[in-house]
């Protein structure tokens, strides 16, 4: 599965699962909010009127009023000082801005107790309410009737409460009302009645309805208080809020999950068309472990793999002119000096150097195409277990025509074997051992061991040696490290440039080091057994090595 699905897919789905907590925690939060407004709105009306009948009164007074009014609402009601209520900030706020207060009780969660201030005076009154009540709906209806009862109150009364009520307060005749015939015969009788709306509506409302002054059904009226509605908890504006912030979050969450992906794109779009511009500098920094940063990583090691080829490739023009020109300087100083021969004997001996120039032309320009053809990509390598002692023993009998004076020893158990090529395998000992054949003083020495699970093959001479800071530089194309190591030696200094590729090709290493004797030691350590997978994918060359 792609890690970019799982990434975009996992922060979405985590964004999702915050966002429908937060917006729940966030609709439960204002919800709080509203319910706690919608009780103090409901109750306004009803404490304002307790509240201007304690107008005026001295203490005595107000006891026997807080008296009255318990016996009205059924509810214990008193009169106390800020100190103590033990006022909260936002209850002391609100109090003082005129507003209803409801506490929620710690020892009674079904009641709360309700606090508004007295008009004209620092003291508050309080009650404990349970619920909404019939006898509440009454207490209320009494008051508003004593209200407007007073001398000289009319219509402009009941306007100024109104004002002080959450709900629509009217005086209607009965005949004006859609009511049934035991309502209408309970008013008459001077009750208070109570008119539920559909309540499987979400406009379910509740209205009170007492009867002002006595009369006949075309000549009473009545006191409506509401329609008060029921409080609704998920109303469509509020549900439309919530969905609209919703979608603004899931936006933002895809948008902060989708943007550094588009970011590493962008990046890595403008390093490929720095690279198509022919800029071959072009990096793309981008990190990641997902499919974009593994093409990034590509991509970068791609352009500097080009850059390598390209330098690798100038190097090796500016050699092989190198290279070339002095055998075909010679060619052409011979042939100016074979016009100027007069005897045969002479022009023979001419034309015999000139044969060897032209043989040493020819065994350049191969190592040449050698190098060129390894360098072209890496071939199918045919693994096969090799005795690799058999090896260095036939190479030492092909070698024992030019090896001279010098001694060629081969030690090490004739039982190993190592997983390899055997024409690529025989073409390391060749280039190793005809190396140290030009720089030994009078002996070259194989030795192979196992350690672990790898093959170790020494090469030693006793020559010169190679210092240890020019040791890297051996594998370089064409490189020579001294006078010493010059074309007379028979090397153009490609051998160990396709040593070093061959090895890489079977999973090796190869090092640089001193031999006991004081000269040079080439060490190849070869994986005994080659992983199936090492093997696959790869080209063949265009021809063997």
């Amino acid at each position: 599965m792609s890690s970019i699905f799982v990434r975009i897919y996992g922060g979405i789905l985590v964004a999702l699962l915050i966002i429908g907590a937060l917006t729940y925690a966030g609709v439960e939060l204002v919800n709080d909010y509203r319910s706690l407004m919608y009780r103090e709105r409901m109750a306004k009306g009803t404490f304002y009127l307790m509240a201007e009948g304690y107008r005026g009164l001295d203490e005595a007074g107000r006891q026997a009023r807080s008296l009255y009014l318990s016996r009205l609402f059924g509810a214990p009601v008193a009169v106390d000082n800020r100190d103590g209520l033990g006022l909260s900030y936002r209850e002391a706020l609100h109090l003082d801005e005129g507003r209803v207060v409801l506490r929620a009780r710690d020892d009674d969660a079904t009641s709360v107790d309700v606090l508004y201030p007295l008009p004209d005076s620092p003291l508050f009154l309080r009650a404990r309410l349970s619920r909404l009540s019939e006898q509440q709906a009454r207490a209320t209806d009494r008051l508003v009737l004593d209200a407007l009862g007073k001398p000289g109150a009319g219509d402009q009364a009941l306007a100024g409460l109104r004002e002080q009520f959450g709900y629509p307060l009217a005086i209607q005749p009965v005949s004006s009302l859609l009511l049934d015939g035991e309502q209408r015969q309970r008013l008459l009788r001077g009750e208070v009645v109570f008119s539920l709306s559909d309540s499987t509506s979400r406009n379910a409302s509740v209205r009170v309805l007492a009867p002002v002054d006595g009369g006949d059904q075309a000549t009473s009226r009545v006191l409506v208080l509401g329609p008060m509605y029921l409080f609704d908890p998920f109303p469509w504006q509020l549900l439309a809020i919530a969905g609209v912030l919703a979608l603004l979050m899931v936006a933002v969450s895809t948008y902060l999950q989708v943007r550094p992906l588009q970011t590493r794109l962008r990046r890595l779009g403008r390093a490929v068309q720095r690279l198509g511009a022919g800029d071959l500098a072009a990096y793309a920094d981008v990190r990641g472990n997902d499919p974009i940063g593994q093409v990034a990583a590509t991509f970068n090691g791609m352009t500097a793999h080009i850059r390598r080829l390209i330098e690798a490739q100038r190097e090796m023009t500016r050699a092989v002119s190198h290279e070339l020109r002095t055998p075909v300087a010679r060619l052409r100083f011979g042939l100016e000096m074979l016009a100027d021969c007069e005897s045969a004997e002479e022009r023979r001996e001419k034309l015999n150097a000139l044969d060897r120039d032209i043989d040493q032309l020819d065994r350049l320009i191969d190592e040449i195409l050698t190098y060129a053809r390894l360098e072209e990509g890496t071939p199918t390598v045919d693994f096969q277990p090799v005795f690799l002692r058999e090896i260095c023993e036939q190479l030492a009998a092909e070698l024992d025509g030019i090896r001279g004076d010098i001694a060629i020893e081969v030690e090490g158990d004739p039982d190993l074997t190592v997983d390899g090529d055997p024409r690529y395998l025989h073409r390391i000992m060749q280039n190793l051992v005809t190396n140290a054949l030009r720089y030994a003083a009078s002996r070259v020495r194989m030795t192979l061991r196992e350690e672990g699970d790898c093959l170790v093959l020494d090469v030693d001479d006793d020559g010169k040696g190679i210092p240890e800071h020019q040791r890297e530089r051996v594998f370089k194309p064409f490189a020579r490290l001294d006078k010493s190591r010059h074309r007379a030696s028979g090397g153009y200094g490609l051998g160990l440039s396709i040593v070093k590729r061959i090895i890489e090709w079977h999973g090796g290493d190869i090092q640089v080091g001193e031999s006991e004797w004081g000269g040079a030691r080439f060490r190849v350590i070869l994986p005994r057994h080659q992983q199936e997978q090492h093997v696959l994918g790869r080209g063949r060359p265009n021809g063997a090595a």
